[in-house]
């Protein structure tokens, strides 16, 4: 599990889940810095266990979850999901 600090809101998300969003985040770069900047602080939560999000990336991260198919990422998107909506 990675302890992932979505503005203020901690949640710990799984380490399977942060890696997909991690590389859909990456593909999207091209289109915002934020997306880039998710990928990036997503990937190195990777590796420490924990990231902390501001508000930018907490909405590239609902971006991400938003734009891709809604099974992509399973149940664990949708618990994410509702922490990003509190």
């Amino acid at each position: 599990m990675v302890e992932v600090d979505l503005a203020g809101h901690v949640v710990s998300v799984a380490h399977g889940l942060v890696a997909a969003l991690a590389a859909a985040a990456a593909a999207r770069a091209g289109v915002s810095s934020r997306h880039r900047d998710l990928s990036l602080l997503l990937n190195a939560a990777l590796r420490s266990g924990r990231a902390t999000l501001n508000r930018p990336e907490v909405r590239a991260l609902g971006a991400v979850l938003e734009e891709e198919h809604p099974g992509r990422f399973g149940s664990a998107a949708a618990e994410l999901r509702l922490a990003l909506s509190q």
